[in-house]
């Protein structure tokens, strides 16, 4: 997957800052500096509440972090900003966050102008965020599992485009991302946190480490960029490792429908990834002349591993063993 350079502007301390540096095909994520961006302080306008560090939020509210539900607060305003900055929403755009927790990132949504849909299943979140945002009319808040989230049931109405916001669970981070490719005709944009290496598969292009099934699946619909390194510092507490905010844009046209038989086929070539093509395909069909059949019509080598392979080689692929 090919980057184009996207550079964002934030202001920090004062001063004008252009982040991002574009090298090559891909976009470098500028970096939060957590030390410098903790106690930033920003004043609010009417749309919504000015920032607040979470730490204050569970301190005023008696609570602390769950490990059960994998909670780490992002106390880093820089990062919350350049995330809300990221979703680009025009006035009144909805958006549909998912696990807004104590509302920070909420919070930032509203003052540039969104309406905010919070999906959250911890309740003592959910009262936290009911209590806290109860005089914002532009925000609500709904009991729901992000993992298997409808959103047909949020629509104003049923052909909406909404934007989709969050900083994903690494458990469900899976789940939630087939969830945005089921449900993309209501989807225009995603802003999404993500654990860092999830978000280099997302980006990776053909003949890389990081290219896999994920990546194909999620090129195949999305446009995908890179916003924003965060490291574990912006975090209460902090991971154990790296995150990564990525854009998903969605594609005017599929770049490869997902076909029963396109997931097959992508599923089998990364598999058994030290396998050629041919070999992983032969194991994922069983059936030897109907994958030398296909990769011929294709035009394709057989000889060649499965991580080769671009999003359209894939669907060319695929489209070829359907019809032989």
């Amino acid at each position: 997957m090919r980057c184009e350079k996207h550079v964002w502007v934030t202001r920090c301390s004062g001063r004008r800052v252009t982040e991002g540096r574009a090298s090559g095909n891909h976009t470098h994520a500028p970096v939060v500096d957590s030390a410098r961006s903790m106690n930033t302080t920003r004043s609010a306008d009417t749309q919504g509440p000015p920032f607040e560090d979470p730490r204050k939020v569970l301190s005023r509210h008696g609570l602390h972090p769950k490990r059960s539900f994998s909670q780490n607060f992002l106390v880093s305003q820089h990062a919350v900003d350049s995330i809300a900055k990221a979703v680009g929403q025009r006035d009144g755009q909805l958006v549909v966050e998912l696990g807004p927790g104590l509302g920070t990132l909420t919070a930032a949504l509203l003052r540039e102008g969104a309406r905010v849909i919070g999906v959250e299943r911890d309740r003592d979140m959910l009262a936290v965020l009911r209590a806290d945002f109860a005089q914002y009319a532009t925000a609500r808040f709904v009991d729901g599992d992000a993992a298997d989230l409808a959103l047909s049931p949020l629509l104003d109405e049923p052909s909406q485009q909404i934007v989709v916001a969050g900083n994903l669970p690494y458990s469900v981070t899976g789940s939630i991302l087939r969830g945005l490719i089921d449900q993309r005709a209501s989807i225009s944009r995603a802003v999404i946190m993500v654990q860092k290496e999830v978000g280099d598969r997302l980006l990776a292009d053909a003949n890389t480490r990081a290219y896999g099934a994920l990546s194909v699946f999620v090129q195949a619909v999305f446009d995908v960029f890179s916003v924003l390194d965060v490291p574990p510092g912006a975090f209460h507490p902090p991971p154990k490792v790296s995150s990564a905010v990525i854009e998903l844009r969605k594609r005017a046209v599929p770049r490869a429908e997902e076909t029963e038989t396109f997931r097959k086929v992508v599923r089998g070539a990364f598999e058994q990834r030290r396998k050629t093509l041919r070999n992983a395909l032969i194991s994922a069909f069983d059936d030897a002349a109907k994958i030398d059949a296909a990769l011929a019509a294709a035009g394709i080598d057989g000889k060649r591993r499965g991580e080769t392979l671009t999003v359209e080689e894939f669907r060319t692929l695929g489209e070829s063993v359907a019809g032989v």
